[in-house]
C-alpha cells in the first residue's frame, strides 16, 4: 500500500511538472563521483608501476618493463573510469 502511495505521489508531481524527490542513497554529489574516478585511475597506475618495478628488479631488465606496466595500468584506469561513468549514467 505504501508503494502505491509513493507511485501516486510521483505521478502527481510528474503531471505538475515537478521532479519526484530522490532518496539520499540515490543522489551522489559530483565531488564524490570525481574523487572515486580519480582514485580508481591513480590506483590502477600505481599498481601497474609497482608490478613493472617488481619485474624490473626480479629479472634485472631495463626500465622498459616499468614503463610498459605503468602504461597498461593507465589504460586499465581509464577503462575503469569509463565503466564507472556508464554505470552512473544509467542510474541517472
Amino acid at each position: 500500500m505504501n508503494q502505491k502511495l509513493t507511485e501516486l505521489q510521483e505521478k502527481i508531481q510528474q503531471l505538475k511538472g515537478e521532479e519526484p524527490p530522490q532518496s539520499s542513497e540515490d543522489v551522489k554529489s559530483g565531488y564524490s563521483i570525481m574523487v572515486t574516478m580519480i582514485t580508481d585511475l591513480v590506483s590502477c597506475i600505481l599498481i601497474g608501476l609497482g608490478i613493472g618495478f617488481f619485474f624490473q628488479k626480479v629479472f634485472d631488465t631495463s626500465p622498459l618493463l616499468t614503463a610498459g606496466f605503468t602504461l597498461l595500468g593507465g589504460i586499465a584506469g581509464f577503462y575503469t573510469m569509463i565503466r564507472f561513468a556508464i554505470r552512473q549514467d544509467k542510474h541517472d
